[in-house]
């Protein structure tokens, strides 16, 4: 798990470090998955998920990487299996998605190529149908030829808080471990932090079926014979 977290920090921080033919910052990041100041909270994924076992790690032989071209790469970060929480984003809506590609043999016409073959099999909100923000960083992952990282702002996290919100109805229903805290801050701080959780959630699940545009009715004025 702490390789998983690390090497998704490796990647993010890929163009801070490394030269690259388009480099993405931080604020990058922030600025082009984030629609919404509430909703900043994203769907991570990666290929190759695991970096490949040392000769002398045995146990870790059958996580041994098959050989991947760089259009499984893609397919994958897209995928449930590659997701770093309990997610689906195929079944929810895309609000923004950003891809950091890495890899001397990774190109701008491969990740616009890539792009163009799966955006058709996504779910993208009507009001940012383009939103895709890429970067390509030429030094590759340790031990693998080239890696991609996906970051998602994917109305699929409103299934997280809400199982994060009835676990802890269950322990709050019964006042489980809420005397740690009740020296230091109010009761009622605990039902204000679900009710924005659950407002945050309500958000998500609205923009979850926004993929087209709404039909405005177009006004017409009256006593004008010539408009046809």
């Amino acid at each position: 798990m702490n390789s998983v977290a690390a090497t998704l920090l490796l990647h993010m921080t890929a163009s801070v470090r490394f030269e690259g033919p388009l480099n993405v910052d931080l604020n990058d990041i922030t600025m082009n998955l984030v629609p919404y100041p509430r909703m900043h909270f994203l769907l991570s994924s990666m290929s190759p998920l695991l970096p490949p076992p040392k000769e002398r790690d045995v146990g870790r032989q059958a996580l041994a990487l098959q050989p991947r071209t760089l259009d499984q790469v893609f397919g994958e970060v897209f995928s449930r299996d590659h997701q770093l929480i309990r997610a689906d984003p195929r079944n929810a809506t895309y609000l923004a998605c950003g891809l950091i590609a890495r890899g001397p043999t990774a190109t701008i016409a491969d990740i616009n190529r890539n792009v163009a073959r799966l955006r058709p099999q996504l779910r993208m909100v009507h009001w940012n149908s383009e939103g895709f923000k890429l970067g390509i960083c030429s030094t590759p992952p340790v031990g693998c030829p080239f890696g991609l990282l996906c970051l998602a702002n994917n109305t699929a996290i409103a299934s997280t808080f809400t199982t994060m919100k009835e676990r802890f109805d269950k322990l709050y229903r019964r006042r489980f471990y809420t005397h740690h805290y009740e020296q230091y801050m109010d009761r009622s701080g605990f039902e204000s932090a679900m009710e924005l959780v659950a407002d945050l959630t309500h958000q998500y699940q609205e923009l979850n079926g926004a993929t087209r545009a709404p039909a405005i009715t177009r006004l017409r004025p009256r006593g004008l014979s010539f408009l046809p």
